[in-house]
């Protein structure tokens, strides 16, 4: 007995240990490998959007940089800056009367309580202009201004008109163009400045910048001064276009901003500067996603966002714009500064407010592009994608990521699942190392025959079950196995089945039984085939009165129509595409007709249209191309594959259905030729 107990338990151990091994070994490999193909696609999905809005944000930058040289170049603006220079002189030799004691009381009203804090100086003299001619140009165009603050520019010529005033003469020949020019390259202000004096002789806004001297007045260490300085301190000759980063502006009352600025020439003399001023808005709305951070693949937690060189955010913060409050204790639970929390909050952005000091901020102000797993400014655990962006002299950051829980959901499901089916499987091998080992004589040779059979291919039979011992146990349990085996066989005979019909409904039976034949690569050419290209318009008004469920299920009920529409004519319908239907007549089937084929099955679906239309309330159109040519059709793709029909036939078939010019049926000439010659009818 003591060595019957020991060959059990030797038999045991060896069962449990081996089964358990293997299982562990399989989920360990299984979830290493999941996870290191999850994180590559999250980074590869990640990269691509960084990629993406990296190119928008240089293209959006280099098109104004363009534009600005452009306009400095234009002939008007040299002559607007030499006239307005000759008219702030003129301003000069008059009176200044009351104009100061009227700015006080109007920057005291008006002014100073919409400056920010650290900007707001106790007394409005702080801020005055010193010349007699900038404080009237003031008076004039900005307290005396009727429109409302943002609206100054609407401002031709001040009411009532100064008889003989030569500024307000030359501000009223030129303001107009300049305020097209400035709304043309979507800036926020344009100035003219005396690159001599640094006097701002002209501006479109007519914020309390205008007037002043940058050289020494109240904001000469502004990012505006800063431009002007960068061109003056310059050879008299050289050309180009300078940038300054975004600060907070104290005329726009702290908003963000940045200047372009460039010489302006006449003659081959430069005869002042000419700065554009140009608010963060575009950039912002453009890599926030204008809050359509799903539909760009980006899920619940993804976001894209700038950083500067000086560390401060170019971009808010997608969960600040989703969660204001939630956001803000977020920062404060992690110790942010009190002062950019406030900013935060008095402000409703993250734009200049916000200091970033995360690894990838410190790697892409590096000059490394890249991708890693990281924690970034909210303290959470995120998939990030990186890169420098150079611009102007400038080097920000710019940075792609995603919640590390989101990004890697599908794994942690996939964790669980593994360790129920270890479990699982560790119970499952230790009760059949049990019967085993009890039972492996006279029992097992019974197994073993019924085995053989299993594995020749047979299945109607079973084990004698002899007894009420373990041995009769195991015999019952293969004999479930067996019917087990029986009933999936023919689950999966039924699956086959339906999996065979899928592959029929997407694709043609030639190329169906080819793909399930085992063929790598299913392709063909074919002549002589019809394409019926047809575009359903109005989906997008239709969209935004109906539900999703009623959208889909109504375009699934005019699919199926026009699916039904197909096979009454022997067309077959290739895919659709959003609201696109693509058909081909001839392809797996030649016919001789397959013309006349297609267009009457073209002149099918558009009076299914009009039915459907009438009996659902609607106003969709249909618009058709129909050529004829030969296609390459075959199956792309490996995990998720599609039939395809290539040619250019079929991207003509599209031009035409896509084109705004005809009719709802369009069709190639040579088709209609052919048409006609076989007496086909075109209407």
């Amino acid at each position: 007995m003591a060595s019957l107990l020991s060959i059990r338990s030797k038999l045991l151990l060896l069962l449990m240990i081996s089964g358990l091994a293997a299982a562990l070994a399989i989920s360990t490999i299984g979830y290493t490998r999941s996870d290191s193909a999850l994180r590559a696609a999250v980074w590869d999905q990640l990269i691509a959007i960084r990629e993406t809005k990296k190119a928008d944000v240089v293209r959006y930058l280099d098109a104004q940089e363009r534009a600005f040289t452009a306009l400095a170049a234009q002939e008007q603006v040299a002559r607007a800056l030499t006239d307005f220079r000759a008219a702030f002189a003129a301003e000069g030799a008059l009176p200044e009367g009351t104009a100061r004691a009227d700015l006080a009381r109007f920057y005291s009203a008006e002014i100073l309580p919409q400056m920010p804090e650290a900007d707001r100086p106790l007394s409005p003299d702080a801020l005055l202009p010193e010349t007699g001619a900038a404080l009237r140009l003031q008076q004039r165009y900005i307290a005396q201004n009727p429109a409302a603050p943002g609206d100054r520019d609407l401002l031709d010529l001040p009411e009532p008109a100064q008889g003989g005033n030569v500024y307000d003469s030359v501000h009223q020949t030129y303001h107009s163009h300049m305020r097209r020019m400035m709304q043309a390259l979507n800036l926020y202000d344009l100035f003219l400045i005396d690159d001599r004096t640094g006097q701002v002789l002209y501006t479109v806004e007519k914020e309390v910048d205008f007037a002043t001297d940058l050289s020494k007045g109240a904001y000469r260490a502004s990012g505006l001064a800063r431009a002007y300085q960068t061109v003056r301190d310059r050879p008299a000759d050289q050309h180009g276009i300078v940038f300054v980063d975004f600060e907070h502006y104290a005329p726009s009352f702290g908003a963000p901003a940045a200047f372009l600025a460039a010489p302006v020439f006449q003659g081959g003399d430069r005869v002042g500067i000419l700065v554009g001023q140009f608010s963060i808005e575009a950039l912002n709305a453009a890599l926030t996603s204008s809050a359509h951070w799903r539909d760009e693949g980006l899920g619940a937690s993804g976001e894209v966002y700038l950083v500067g060189a000086d560390g401060f955010a170019r971009s808010d913060s997608r969960f600040l714009i989703e969660d204001k409050a939630g956001y803000l204790e977020q920062l404060a639970a992690l110790g942010g500064d009190p002062a950019e929390i406030a900013a935060i909050e008095r402000s409703g952005h993250s734009v200049l407010n916000q200091h970033f000091d995360t690894l990838a901020v410190e790697r892409a102000q590096a000059g490394t592009t890249g991708a890693d797993t990281i924690r970034d400014y909210r303290g959470v655990q995120v998939l990030s994608a990186y890169a420098p962006l150079d611009f102007g002299g400038n080097r920000w950051a710019i940075i792609a990521e995603k919640d590390v829980d989101e990004a890697l959901g599908p794994l942690h499901e996939l964790r669980r699942v593994i360790l129920i089916a270890t479990g699982g499987i560790s119970i499952a091998i230790t009760l059949f190392a049990l019967i085993a080992a009890r039972a492996f004589v006279a029992p097992l040779m019974r197994l073993q025959q019924g085995v053989e059979r299993l594995k020749a291919g047979e299945t109607q039979f079973q084990v004698a079950v002899k007894g009420n011992d373990e041995f009769a146990t195991l015999a019952s349990a293969f004999n479930g196995m067996v019917s087990e085996i029986v009933r999936r066989n023919g689950i999966i005979e039924a699956k086959t089945t339906e999996y065979e019909k899928l592959l029929r409904n997407v694709m043609p039976d030639a190329a169906a039984d080819r793909f399930t034949g085992g063929e790598l690569v299913v392709a063909d050419t074919f002549e002589n085939v019809s394409i019926i290209y047809a575009v359903i318009g109005g989906l997008d008004e239709m969209q935004r009165r109906l539900t999703a469920t009623e959208m889909i299920s109504l375009l699934n009920e005019l699919i199926d129509l026009f699916d039904e529409a197909a096979e009454r004519h022997g067309v077959e319908k290739v895919k659709t595409i959003g609201d696109a239907y693509l058909a081909a007549c001839g392809l797996s089937t030649p016919r001789l007709d397959h013309r006349q084929r297609a267009a009457g099955f073209a002149a099918e679906i558009r009076n299914i249209l009009v039915r459907f239309n009438e009996a659902k309330g609607l106003v969709l159109s249909l618009s058709i191309g129909l050529t004829e040519g030969e296609v390459d059709a075959g199956i792309i793709g490996r995990k998720r594959f599609v039939y395809e029909i290539l040619g250019e036939c079929v991207s003509e078939a599209r031009r035409l259905a896509l084109s705004p010019d005809g009719g709802e049926i369009r069709m190639s000439e040579a088709m209609g030729a052919a048409l006609i010659a076989n007496g086909g009818n075109l209407d």
